[in-house]
């Protein structure tokens, strides 16, 4: 716009001039005018242009560096994982090679299986045994007398022992009043004066 009034500014100093440099002069200005226009009409619509090439390669950059953290930060995460899974290998490794000094588990469940069928077993035959035995305590208590029944036995067999000895200790005085020591040392060397006097046989 400055140039369109210099250039009116110049028509008027030069009103002499002639028609065809006017008209030439005029189409200059508008030429310039038209290219003024074009140039603010094209910086409008680089304004109004979304910046797509900026924003993808923004986001590009973006999610890069999203990428390179999460692939880091699993990989310090994996590493005492891959660490442990090398580790459980090693170990399964060395409990392979000496799996041959162990007794399989199916060896086992066996002997556990006799073991517990023996202690059923034994278990069976010992409960046999404890009711055998309950019911011979049973019988030899019906059989056996109570200790108040012998007591009152004994008490009896007491009384007559009594009874026995004071009926002995009568006759021996009964006996002892009949015939008193003198008596019977007397009839015994008696006796023997007999035996002497007799005579032997001689064959």
């Amino acid at each position: 716009m400055t140039q369109q009034h210099v250039q009116q500014m110049q028509q008027q100093q030069m009103p002499a001039r002639d028609h065809e440099s006017r008209i030439g002069i005029l189409e200059n200005g508008v030429a310039g005018i038209l290219s003024r226009l074009e140039n603010i009409s094209t910086k409008l619509d680089n304004r109004d242009k979304v910046p797509w090439g900026a924003l993808i390669g923004s986001a590009l950059g973006a999610i890069t560096l999203i990428v390179t953290l999460i692939s880091g930060i699993g990989a310090l995460a994996f590493s005492p994982l891959s660490t442990g899974m090398a580790d459980l290998k090693s170990a399964i490794v060395k409990m392979e090679s000496r799996a041959d000094r162990y007794v399989p588990r199916e060896d086992l469940d066996t002997r556990f299986g006799v073991i517990t069928q023996r202690r059923d077993d034994l278990q069976k035959a010992s409960d046999a045994r404890v009711e055998r035995i309950e019911r011979d305590v049973d019988a030899m208590q019906k059989s056996i007398v109570p200790r108040g029944e012998h007591g009152e036995v004994w008490a009896g067999q007491r009384v007559k022992d009594e009874a026995l000895q004071r009926q002995i200790d009568q006759v021996r005085k009964d006996v002892t009043d009949l015939n008193t020591p003198r008596d019977t040392i007397q009839g015994i060397l008696r006796r023997l004066d007999e035996l002497d006097s007799r005579p032997r046989d001689r064959r």
